[in-house]
């Protein structure tokens, strides 16, 4: 009864919430689900700083105040290490999305083979693994740049 496969594989939201079952496609998955989350958040954020900045929703146009406010909270550490992050998932976001769109498109897939019972889900092949080590290195790379950029 224990070996049954039915019976192993019911772990319900623990096995949801355990990272110690993810291989690197689950992890590509997750990070380009929550990077999107939040690219989101940044450009709302952003939307509503230069909104500010303009005098709000009815625009009466910037301050001298209005712009030392938002220098105060973005020309500081922490806002480099925001623009730094934002920078990094940007760009394994844009990165990840075009090795999506080549698999959507089957460009940097083969052919599919038959199912044959038990069906036994296969790993990426070695190219979309190389993609997306490329994504994460091309991120470093971009986090390196801003970090240079911005606190050099």
């Amino acid at each position: 009864m224990e070996s049954d496969p039915r019976v192993l594989n019911r772990r319900g939201i623990r096995g949801w919430l355990n990272p110690y079952h993810y291989n690197l496609e689950r992890w590509a998955y997750v990070f380009q689900r929550l990077t999107g989350v939040l690219i989101l958040l940044y450009v709302l954020g952003h939307i509503g700083d230069t909104s500010f900045f303009v005098g709000g929703p009815l625009g009466t146009g910037p301050s001298q105040s209005s712009w030392a406010l938002d220098l105060s909270v973005t020309e500081n550490v922490v806002g480099h290490l925001v623009l730094v992050l934002a920078v990094t998932i940007v760009v394994f976001h844009g990165f990840n999305g075009i090795r999506l769109i080549l698999a959507e498109y089957g460009i940097i897939f083969q052919k599919p083979s038959r199912i044959e019972y038990p069906y036994r889900a296969k790993g990426l092949r070695a190219m979309q693994q190389h993609l997306i080590w490329a994504a994460i290195v091309l991120a470093i790379v971009a986090a390196l740049w801003a970090g240079s950029i911005l606190f050099g």
